[in-house]
């Protein structure tokens, strides 16, 4: 009997995993490869290619991101080729692993019909938002939630998957800093939590922890001598660490959305999305302190301080910069919290069936309606023609890709590969388009995030290796917070051409 129900429940989450993955797919089929991130994408894309000529993160050219998300991407482009079309099949790749991550970890603890709820919410609310572009928060998240499924068995039963859960835990340290630390916060916390229920001998928990510890060290340690050996750490330091306290917040912010007063019921929602988290968060904060004070805290209780934690500090990182972009990549463990927070109502009301009927369905409605007034802002719009970009690093289909390649194309034929180019305030695609190097530890200008100095040096580096041609947008921007740069770009070249709003200075042969 007891065999026939562990296959039965092998079956059913196989059935739910391949509809999970059916689905994901009709989703991304017509989006993973439409549009270009002529920033953020190039950032990424351009820092791979930078790796793989043997500059280091931080110490040869500034970043944002840990380091480990460049090396990631330059071992794509060794194996698949360096192309845009090559970086998305990563991000298809992740985003069809995420979900099932999502399922996996929520199956040791909820039912299949609500973890599938909470991994198809992810298929919905995540990467066809950011046009499937791998980019280091996604491949942290994975990771992060990679460690956490290995580690939750570990208390119990396996304490061995501990040990590759810390491995694991240290990776997504390098790959995206905060979240790595916020999933090990919440792991453990789990650990002290499950400690008070006495539902897992001590010995166990010690056990686990000890391992996963281990894990950590393991990689950790080697990464950091190494990197400080070759003089990358001060400037990790500086940008991952200082950067973010000491300026992003300054220059970065965007206020938080009111909720009441929208224009239409499509902001309505969108400002609704960003108050549905801190509100579950507190429910079940209220719930845990309830069953403290009436000790009742138990394993389902732990479980659920867990969520909550884990949930709560993902969400931190929208609160400094409010926009639906930094909301979407805080949601995966609400999405968890969610789904074991509505177990626990359905247990609590299993006798009234009643009840039960009419709040299930009336929360399937409201999601379902909620999702649909969402999905012009979710899920990109596929109307607009769009064409192959007919370039080596291309294999993405833009609008207007002709015209696109066709400016590629000039660029490559006015520069010779000896040469570098530079474009600013903030397009790093045309360095990976182009082919062509940026001779400056700068892949981008942000108003308020480099200083004088920081002009100062750009100009001095571009100087030792002087661009052949100028790319420069948002001239008056760049004007108002950077015209140093401005005043050294007129003074060396020569306005040649405007491509759209993008100005296109040629070096003058005296210089």
């Amino acid at each position: 009997m007891l065999t026939s129900k562990i296959k039965s429940a092998r079956l059913i989450d196989l059935l739910c995993l391949a509809l999970l993955l059916s689905f994901a797919i009709i989703i991304a089929y017509p989006r993973w490869r439409a549009w270009i991130d002529w920033r953020d994408e190039g950032l990424l894309a351009y820092g791979a290619v930078r790796v793989m000529t043997g500059e280091i993160p931080h110490r040869d050219f500034v970043s944002l991101q840990p380091p480990l998300s460049y090396y990631t991407s330059a071992a794509v482009f060794k194996v698949f080729g360096t192309s845009l079309l090559s970086l998305r099949v990563f991000g298809l790749s992740i985003f069809l692993l995420l979900p099932l991550l999502i399922y996996s970890t929520g199956r040791n603890f909820i039912g299949p019909i609500l973890c599938f709820a909470a991994a198809a919410s992810a298929c919905v609310l995540g990467l066809p938002y950011f046009r499937f572009v791998p980019f280091a928060v996604w491949q942290g998240i994975t990771v992060s939630f990679a460690a956490a499924l290995l580690f939750i068995p570990a208390l119990s039963k396996r304490q061995w998957l501990a040990f590759p859960a810390g491995l694991l835990s240290a990776i997504s340290l390098f790959l995206r800093q905060d979240q790595a630390v916020y999933t090990a916060i919440a792991i453990f916390v789990l650990v002290v939590a499950t400690s008070f229920t006495g539902s897992v001998p001590r010995n166990n928990l010690q056990r686990a922890l000890l391992l996963w510890l281990a894990g950590i060290a393991i990689v950790s340690i080697p990464l950091v001598v190494v990197w400080w050996r070759i003089g990358a750490l001060p400037e990790m330091f500086r940008q991952l660490i200082v950067f973010p306290f000491a300026t992003y917040r300054k220059t970065s912010a965007l206020p938080f959305p009111i909720l009441f007063g929208q224009r239409s019921c499509l902001d309505a929602a969108t400002a609704l999305l960003f108050y549905l988290p801190p509100l579950v968060q507190a429910i079940g904060s209220l719930y845990i302190v309830r069953s403290i004070i009436r000790r009742r805290f138990r394993l389902r209780e732990a479980i659920l301080t867990f969520f909550v934690v884990w949930s709560a500090l993902f969400y931190f990182q929208v609160l400094v910069r409010s926009d639906l972009t930094h909301l979407l990549i805080t949601l995966p463990p609400f999405f968890l919290l969610t789904a074991f927070g509505w177990s626990i109502v359905r247990e609590k009301i299993t006798h009234r069936r009643t009840v039960e009927m009419v709040l299930s369905v009336s929360l399937s409605i409201f999601i379902a309606l909620f999702l649909w007034i969402l999905r012009p802002v979710l899920l990109p719009d596929m109307s607009q023609a769009t064409e192959l970009l007919n370039l080596k690093r291309g294999g993405v289909r833009v609008a207007k890709a002709p015209v696109i390649a066709n400016l590629f194309q000039s660029l490559q034929t006015a520069v010779p590969p000896n040469r570098s180019i530079l474009a600013l305030p903030y397009q790093p695609m045309f360095y990976f388009l182009a082919e062509r190097r940026n001779p400056t530890r700068w892949n981008y200008l942000w108003p308020g995030d480099q200083t004088a100095r920081d002009y100062e040096n750009l100009i001095a580096q571009a100087e030792r290796d002087p661009p052949a041609v100028v790319l420069l947008s948002e001239r008056r921007a760049v004007a108002t917070f950077a015209p140093t740069i401005l005043g050294y770009i007129e003074a060396h070249y020569d306005l040649t051409d405007t491509v759209g709003d993008i100005n296109v200075y040629v070096r003058r042969e005296s210089n």
